[in-house]
């Protein structure tokens, strides 16, 4: 939660809004094998950017975001200006052609 709400620091201090969030899976049927303990998920960070939502996530060495771009947790100012300008492109290239 921590490496996740520094990128969140770093994202709003760029203007791009995000979620922090975490769920709570519960399991009631025990009938499949393996199934998934009840409890806290692995928390996301949902970017709310220009071009679009993403989701990021970490292992504790890189934020992973849901478009398969790995980011170090060692520079959270230079994983969210890398996220701003994939937001930007990603803008441009949703436009509509003039």
């Amino acid at each position: 939660m921590t490496l996740l709400a520094e990128l969140q620091a770093a994202l709003d201090g760029l203007g791009i809004r995000c979620v922090l969030a975490r769920c709570h899976r519960l399991v009631l049927r025990y009938t499949a094998d393996p199934v998934p303990p009840s409890g806290l998920t692995d928390p996301s960070l949902h970017i709310l950017g220009p071009a679009g939502p993403r989701t990021a996530r970490t292992d504790g060495l890189t934020y992973q975001l849901d478009t398969g771009q790995k980011l170090p947790v060692s520079d959270p100012a230079g994983a969210a200006a890398a996220i701003r300008t994939t937001q930007i492109a990603g803008r441009a290239s949703s436009r509509p052609p003039a």
